[in-house]
C-alpha cells in the first residue's frame, strides 16, 4: 500500500515563500548595516562613546576624588538648571554624611540608608535625599545614568531639594559617590 500523495501547494505558494525569504534576508542585512553604522558612529563621537554610555577609556588611575566629586556635583547641577530649576546651594551640614555614606558602601551593595543623621545635622531643613553611584565612568556619564532612572532624576529635579553635598571614594577600580540633597 502506498501513502496518498500530499496535496499540491496552491499556485504561487512557492514563489511567495521565496519572496518572503528574500524580504527577510534584505531586512536582516539592513539591520546588520545599521548596527555596524551605530558602532562606527559611536566610536567616532567626540568623547569616544555614544551618548549615555560610559567612556571606555576612562580609568580611576590618578583620579583626584575631590575634583571628581566637584565635577559630579557640577554635572548634576547642570542637569537641574537645564530642567529650569535654580542651582543648588552648598550643603556643608550634609558633607560629613555624604563622606560617611560613600565610605560605608565600599565593597557593599549600593543600598539607600535612613538619612536621619542628615536631618539632625541640617535642621531646620526637613527634606533629604541621596543619589548613589559606583562606576568607572566620567562624572557626566554618571549623571546621564541618573537621568535615565526615574528616582534619581526625581531627586535631581526636586524643587524642594535646594542644597547639595557630594563625596567620593575608590572602590575596586571604580569611583563610589554619594550625592546628598537637602531642603526645607
Amino acid at each position: 500500500m502506498t501513502a496518498p500523495d500530499a496535496p499540491a501547494p496552491p499556485p504561487g505558494h512557492a514563489r511567495a515563500s521565496r519572496r518572503g525569504d528574500v524580504v527577510a534576508l534584505v531586512l536582516l542585512l539592513a539591520g546588520v548595516g545599521l548596527a555596524v553604522a551605530a558602532v562606527i558612529a559611536g566610536t567616532r563621537a567626540g568623547d569616544g562613546a555614544a551618548a549615555g554610555t560610559p567612556t571606555p577609556t576612562w580609568s580611576v588611575d590618578g583620579v583626584d576624588l575631590d575634583r571628581y566629586a566637584a565635577d559630579l556635583l557640577a554635572a548634576a547641577d547642570d542637569a537641574r538648571t537645564a530642567a529650569g530649576l535654580p542651582a543648588w546651594e552648598p550643603a556643608p551640614c550634609a558633607q560629613p554624611a555624604a563622606a560617611e555614606r560613600a565610605a560605608a558602601l565600599v565593597g557593599e551593595e549600593l543600598v539607600h540608608a535612613a538619612l536621619d543623621p542628615v536631618l539632625a545635622a541640617c535642621a531646620p531643613l526637613s527634606t533629604v535625599a541621596e543619589n548613589l553611584s559606583r562606576a568607572a565612568a566620567a562624572p557626566p556619564d554618571v549623571v546621564e545614568a541618573w537621568l535615565g532612572s526615574a528616582g534619581h532624576r526625581a531627586n535631581i529635579e526636586d524643587p524642594t531639594l535646594t542644597q547639595a553635598a557630594t563625596a567620593c571614594v575608590l572602590d575596586d577600580g571604580q569611583v563610589l559617590c554619594a550625592l546628598v540633597l537637602a531642603g526645607p
